[in-house]
């Protein structure tokens, strides 16, 4: 709570005294989001992550029945201090602020998600998570495929820009075109200026993208992948959770072939993602 307190001031009341517009890194879960949230905030200013703006949307999609969605961290995501301070310092108010929006290949997003929640897994996987010849046995999978392809939301990269960004602050991604050749772009939305870039490209790259955004010459991304963070327990169940896609393919390509993927990868950019995921994990 006292942490929700000190953002929401410092992106509210101090960010509108001092004539700063507060940077917000938007994003949903696992979508290499974190780098960039940390290249921002190092580059000084007021900053804050958020996953959910519009969660009354969102967490119908997260949670899975008779359980509540967490964050990674282990927070509610509507709870989620980033979130909080965003609604009630920053849309509820309308006051003005920079959105960097994080978009993602939504098959890696699915699959980091089923890789880091432990939430989903079976619950017969939890015990076991660090068996490496237990989790990518065939009974193993069987049972990844059936929760992956059951409740699942594996299709919330895309959902999420529909239901969460145009709930939360009342503007669709798709009614506007994307460059995306370039891989970024942006745009003004009432207060709010939005840049909505793919976190495939290089991070110089981003680095030049976010630079001018945010008017803020030093930021320099800088690799965080959170996967480290599992631990070597997590490797076999992310080869895992990547056979058990590789084997779905009709999904990898009802996926792929949403219009809404297609506003955002350019069709050579979709079949590199479709070889990647139908191409068995390498040992």
């Amino acid at each position: 709570m006292f942490r929700y307190v000190v953002k929401r001031v410092q992106l509210g009341k101090i960010a509108s005294l001092a004539g700063v517009r507060p940077a917000v890194t938007y994003a949903t879960f696992r979508t290499a989001s974190t780098s960039i949230h940390h290249a921002i905030r190092a580059s000084g200013g007021g900053s804050v992550k958020a996953h959910a703006l519009a969660p009354e949307h969102l967490l119908p999609l997260l949670s899975p029945p008779g359980r509540l969605a967490l964050t990674e961290k282990g927070l509610p995501i509507f709870g989620h201090v980033g979130n909080l301070a965003v609604r009630h310092a920053i849309i509820e108010p309308r006051r003005e602020a920079d959105f960097v929006v994080a978009v993602r290949d939504p098959i890696a997003v699915a699959a980091s998600m089923m890789s880091a929640f432990q939430i989903w897994w079976p619950d017969r996987m939890c015990a076991r998570v660090a068996d490496s010849e237990f989790v990518q046995s065939p009974q193993a999978l069987d049972m990844i495929e059936q929760e992956f392809f059951g409740k699942f939301p594996r299709n919330l990269m895309l959902d999420w820009l529909t239901y969460d960004m145009t709930g939360g602050i009342g503007w669709d991604p798709f009614a506007h075109s994307f460059d995306r050749e370039t891989g970024a772009t942006s745009y003004t939305h009432g207060p709010w200026r939005l840049l909505l870039i793919r976190t495939e490209l290089q991070d110089s790259q981003k680095d030049t993208a976010l630079r001018s955004f945010l008017n803020r010459p030093s930021i320099k991304v800088i690799p965080s992948n959170d996967s480290i963070g599992f631990g070597p327990e997590r490797a076999a169940l992310i080869r895992a959770v990547h056979s058990v896609i590789c084997r779905n393919p009709q999904w990898v390509n009802s996926l792929l072939n949403d219009p809404r993927a297609a506003h955002f990868w350019t069709d050579a950019s979709l079949e590199r993602i479709r070889t990647k995921w139908l191409t068995a994990p390498k040992n």
